[in-house]
């Protein structure tokens, strides 16, 4: 992501931004030499530089001859992370929610909004997560699974063999790549298809009856793996 892109992101707008990293450059300067630095017109210069003012990117020196200096980026990181906490306490706090009278299935579209679902489900885990998919999956979610195991909880997953992670229960099997199986705290699930080079879609819901019946899947799977580890057959376990 370029720089002025991440400005953009945390708030400041493309002028803002360009103006933001040329004071860090040149220091203080007047808003006409601003101008003739970014090409932006003085209207638009002495507009911008207000408003990253008020943001809390730049000081405003009285003098003579009244100049403009860009707040350290140290401080402007914690001024925007603590207007950032601000806000999203504000929604988080009062977003009306309405009571649904049944749990809804919902439909998730795109590699990056399943990929944080996942990652999101089981950083919220409070008892335990299962979790059948690739290795190639695994790998996108193996840091929130770290944090689960390291929280004292069971994580339980059904992949591919070969696969090693300290303190996790794990039941090898050739998986099919894409194709993921999640339940956090036997409460919430989330089932379907994961690609990175092509559109996807999952279910989620909290729904009983879908949990039951993924929950029954992965108990049916892990027994047939169970049972053909003592036949010694393909399945293998690794706690």
């Amino acid at each position: 992501m370029e720089l002025i892109e991440a400005l953009i992101k945390v708030g400041l707008t493309r002028h803002e931004s360009l103006l933001y990293l040329t004071l860090c450059k040149e220091g203080a300067i007047t808003g006409y030499e601003a101008a003739k630095l970014t090409g932006i017109s003085r209207s638009n210069v002495y507009l911008a530089l207000a408003g990253l003012t008020e943001k809390g990117g730049a000081y405003r020196i009285d003098a003579a001859t009244i100049k403009y200096m860009a707040v350290p980026v140290a401080e402007l990181v914690q001024n925007i992370r603590r207007q950032m906490e601000d806000t999203l306490a504000l929604i988080a706090e009062n977003v009306p929610l309405k009571d649904e009278p049944t749990e809804p299935y919902i439909t998730i579209s795109g590699s990056a909004q399943i990929l944080s679902k996942m990652k999101n489900m089981i950083a919220n885990a409070t008892e335990r997560i299962y979790l059948s998919c690739s290795q190639a999956e695994l790998t996108l979610v193996e840091d929130e699974i770290i944090k689960v195991i390291n929280k004292g909880l069971k994580a339980v997953l059904i992949t591919s063999p070969s696969y090693q992670l300290s303190g996790a229960i794990i039941y090898y099997h050739e998986k099919t790549p894409g194709e993921i199986r999640l339940i956090a705290d036997s409460s919430y699930v989330l089932t379907g298809e994961l690609s990175l080079h092509k559109d996807t879609t999952c279910l989620y819901s909290r729904n009983q009856n879908l949990v039951r019946l993924i929950k029954d899947s992965l108990t049916n799977e892990i027994q047939l793996i169970s049972l053909s580890s003592r036949n010694g057959e393909e399945g293998t376990i690794h706690e």
